[in-house]
């Protein structure tokens, strides 16, 4: 009797630990990919809880996953932890991720077997080639250039700025040089094709390289997961996030401004006209911009085939918000702030559409919008010490922030009427974006 007693709690130990791992990994994926601390954290609890696992503890402090079990039995502790030191965009290896989970929640299966699974999603075939992923940012400084009223030797321009840009950046990445150095260098391309631009056509608008090309490295940085890990209450997780875009972004103004004094003592003058009007006169053109710069963003970072359709929609749908609130007198940062709810709003109910998660919908969608324009002209009056530069540069960022508070404004909201953030609000504080949340009234028993 004793015999078998031991067998059992031998057994019982070694299906925690199974256990644990495969929810670490799971986590471990979401996270690396794109997901916010809140998802990551609710992935685990919801999976060990599927698997029969009561009293887990999951916590992740920036880069750092935790996860524990306390056995309610004997009172032993098990515990996980997890050091995702490379977060990168990707998309497709999100959505794969979060299917998994929905089905190990609906009906869990062998742990063996969902490893095997897991496994293959990590080692699948990139879903384009890196090519055509550089190809994607080259469509995101191209559109760019466009919304920000860029012709046609600009527009080339901010199409080779992008493409060597993500060709040294990945480089220097691939060689683990710090992502500050790689910013600095990207930032500096875009001053040296501006001069370019200058020498062929002097009658174009240099500058509007520039921006591009500062739009075009900002899509892909941290601020929404910054934002949203903040407003979940990951106050550690989120402020190390926004430091982290703060560094990125600081790399990004080293290399501009460097790049733009060393040009001007040869001579090429860099400015941003002050009269970059905001209208709806050219809305078909600039709608097909924005299309374009979401179809870049899609293929770079590898938006599932079959939400494509509806993030060009919505990035269409957020430039005419965007664009209509301007009009309308209310601002930048508050017509960015608008344009971001509607497209939250749209994006949940796309999402079931297109079998995708809010997430991806949603920050492919707003890329548009980021705020190049600010960014680069407060940086150039910071340079000849006009005190106007600062409140353009706290613009940007509240343009930026306001983007993401938006979007998770309008997912919190929906989540609440439609559920199942009735319950969720008793362990969560914000929306979950990255995981399959159903919703409806009898939607509590997925996360």
């Amino acid at each position: 009797m004793t015999k078998t007693s031991s067998i059992g709690i031998i057994d019982t130990a070694a299906h925690t630990r199974a256990v644990l791992d495969l929810t670490m990994r799971l986590a471990e994926v979401i996270f690396a990919a794109g997901a916010g601390a809140e998802d990551a954290t609710a992935a685990m609890e919801a999976i060990t809880r599927a698997y029969g696992l009561k009293g887990t503890e999951a916590n992740i402090t920036h880069t750092i996953i935790n996860l524990t079990h306390e056995d309610p039995a004997t009172h032993e502790s098990i515990s996980r932890s997890r050091n995702v030191k490379y977060r990168s965009l990707n998309y497709a290896k999100l959505t794969a991720t979060s299917e998994l989970i929905a089905e190990l929640l609906e009906n869990p299966m062998d742990v063996a077997d969902a490893r095997k699974a897991l496994g293959t999603i990590v080692s699948a075939k990139p879903q384009v080639p890196v090519l055509f992923r550089r190809i994607g940012w080259s469509l995101v400084g191209a559109g760019a250039a466009v919304l920000i009223g860029g012709g046609p030797v600009v527009i080339m321009a901010a199409f080779i700025a992008a493409f060597i840009i993500d060709l040294i950046t990945t480089m220097l990445d691939n060689r683990r040089v710090p992502v500050f150095y790689q910013t600095v260098v990207g930032g500096a391309i875009g001053p040296i094709l501006a001069a370019l631009v200058q020498l062929i056509d002097p009658s174009a608008n240099p500058s509007l390289v520039v921006v591009a090309a500062i739009i075009m490295l900002l899509a892909g940085v941290t601020t929404f997961g910054a934002v949203h890990d903040t407003l979940s209450g990951f106050y550690l997780t989120g402020t190390a996030r926004a430091l982290e875009a703060l560094v990125v972004t600081g790399g990004l103004v080293t290399g501009v401004a460097g790049a733009s004094l060393m040009l001007s003592r040869l001579g090429f003058g860099l400015r941003v006209d002050s009269d970059v009007a905001l209208t709806l006169a050219n809305l078909p053109l600039l709608l097909v911009a924005s299309v374009v710069v979401v179809i870049g963003f899609g293929l770079a970072v590898q938006v599932p085939w079959r939400a494509f359709w509806v993030v060009c929609l919505l990035g269409a749908a957020a430039e005419f918000l965007y664009l209509a609130g301007a009009n309308a007198g209310f601002g930048l940062v508050w017509s960015s702030g608008a344009a971001a709810v509607g497209v939250g709003l749209l994006a949940a109910v796309a999402a079931r559409l297109v079998r995708t998660p809010p997430l991806v919908i949603m920050v492919s969608a707003l890329v548009p919008l980021v705020p190049g324009l600010s960014l680069f002209r407060g940086l150039l009056q910071v340079s000849e010490g006009e005190i106007d530069g600062l409140l353009s540069l706290l613009t940007a960022g509240a343009v930026a922030a306001a983007l993401a508070a938006g979007a998770i404004l309008a997912q919190s909201l929906v989540q609440f009427v439609w559920g199942p953030a009735r319950r969720l609000q008793r362990r969560s504080i914000g929306p979950l974006m990255a995981l399959p949340v159903a919703l409806g009234r009898r939607a509590g028993n997925r996360i």
